[in-house]
């Protein structure tokens, strides 16, 4: 599947055909960085991390911060950015499912990577995450879209089918669609924390 690729993605980036870019850091994760969920939570892996916003601002915040994409054109920007910004990141260009499982993380944090792989790889996905955080490690999702759609990415999320997922080796300790977004998204998200079980 294309989106399994790298080039897929190289090329969405150069092209410019980024429709998930919010130019900015993402409205409710930033308002999560000082969340009590978040303290005394050091290491922080950004999973698909585009353009690097979200990655900064964790940066910013504190935290130890290990950003991947599969897009080199992404992780150029980012590297830059961050260059700019005079934060340290360590980025990886790279596919996630092949991270090295000996590197752990206080908090793995997705938004619009899970929508955007391979539906059949999701209870893979669930797996490698699992095996990526620390004890007692906590991953943060923003599910989005959720909603009927045929085809992708992204792909349409099931909030059901990702609790069972993820529910097997993670507790759900938060679950909300109280958050801040942006106006064409309102209606299509879940923030969802869970903490390693």
């Amino acid at each position: 599947m294309k989106s399994d690729k790298s080039e897929f993605w190289e090329e969405s980036y150069k092209k410019g055909l980024v429709g998930w870019n919010l130019k900015s850091a993402t409205p409710a994760f930033v308002d999560l960085l000082n969340n009590e969920l978040f303290k005394d939570k050091k290491t922080m892996l950004v999973l698909g991390c585009g353009y690097g916003y979200d990655a900064i601002e964790a940066a910013k915040s504190g935290y130890d911060v290990t950003a991947i994409d599969f897009s080199e054109t992404a992780i150029k920007f980012a590297s830059e950015l961050a260059l700019k910004e005079n934060v340290k990141i360590n980025f990886l260009l790279d596919d996630f499912f092949l991270i090295d499982e000996k590197l752990k993380f206080d908090i793995v944090y997705d938004y619009v990577t899970y929508c955007a792989i391979n539906p059949d790889r999701r209870k893979e996905y669930a797996d490698k995450i699992a095996s990526l955080l620390d004890n007692d490690g906590i991953f943060v999702i923003i599910l989005f879209p959720i909603e009927d759609r045929i085809g992708g990415p992204p792909f349409a999320v099931d909030v059901s089918e990702a609790e069972e997922l993820f529910g097997t080796k993670h507790e759900l300790v938060l679950s909300t669609d109280k958050i801040n977004t942006i106006k064409p998204r309102k209606g299509r998200e879940l923030l969802q924390v869970y903490r390693k079980k």
